[in-house]
């Protein structure tokens, strides 16, 4: 969206402190580790942009909070498998002889949105390891939420989400629906441990040196047949919805949401 239209539909500036207010009129506290997708420009205009945005979560959260951000670089995949758009052919052996390795402190993300980019830049965040499904995290909880995750299950057991399920983490969505929350993959590897693989590779430094490393990983889900999961959640009463700035943003206990589509899924035939 273009920043004069952005300007257009917002009533007044919006701040961090306005964001920060917001926040906490919607239940986020003090010392909450908090898994956050967000859309900027669904909040109006925002002084400051994405950096006003992160200092309101940083705030609200405080010194005890830990806040969680994905930071996948899906473009660190294997180019025989692209297809959003897809290369030639000719190009596929080029393209794994040459794509820079992966590396948490420079890569970045890739269609994760401009808050999540600054994020993983923000002074003492960290960022997981995994090629193309990377978590960054900032807060006491953040090693423990990020040190391990599979190459071949970076969504499933042992991995981030995992450690957030674990340590009751709350997902907060601001400006986005369900099909952006990655929360729900997890929820889909505890259904369906055993599906299908796919062939994968990606750019890794091992030892010092850039290798292309393949591996398998499980097909997913397309993630707008999350949509639904949401819808059957807000019905529930797990969700809380708020405004922020001028778009809106959702709440709810990550726990709840795992649990929950988890039985959804499950009772399909």
């Amino acid at each position: 969206m273009k920043e004069a239209e952005l300007i257009a539909r917002t009533k007044a500036p919006i701040t961090a402190r306005s964001l920060a207010n917001e926040l906490a009129l919607l239940g986020l506290g003090k010392g909450a580790i908090v898994l956050v997708h967000s859309s900027l420009s669904s909040l109006g205009w925002v002084c400051g942009g994405p950096v006003s945005v992160i200092k309101a979560l940083i705030d609200t959260v405080g010194d005890s909070g830990t806040i969680v951000m994905p930071a996948q670089s899906r473009d660190l995949t294997d180019p025989a498998n692209w297809g959003a758009p897809p290369v030639p052919q000719s190009w596929i052996e080029t393209i794994r002889e040459t794509m820079p390795a992966y590396d948490p402190r420079i890569t970045p993300t890739r269609d994760m949105g401009q808050i999540a980019e600054i994020f993983r830049n923000w002074p003492g965040v960290v960022r997981s390891n995994h090629p193309s499904a990377s978590f960054a995290a900032l807060g006491p909880a953040a090693m423990e939420v990020i040190a391990h995750q599979k190459l071949e299950d970076p969504l499933g057991e042992d991995s981030p989400l995992s450690a957030l399920y674990r340590l009751d983490s709350i997902v907060l969505l601001i400006g986005v629906d369900f099909n952006k929350c990655t929360a729900l993959h997890f929820a889909e590897r505890k259904v369906w441990p055993n599906r299908p693989k796919i062939r994968e590779g990606a750019p890794l430094l091992v030892e010092g040196e850039r290798r292309w490393i393949s591996f398998e990983t499980p097909e997913l889900m397309d993630s707008d047949d999350f949509l639904p999961i949401g819808d059957s959640a807000r019905i529930a009463g797990l969700t809380t919805t708020g405004s922020l700035g001028e778009g809106h943003a959702t709440l709810l206990a990550m726990r709840d949401l795992v649990d929950h589509a988890v039985a959804q899924w499950s009772s399909q035939p």
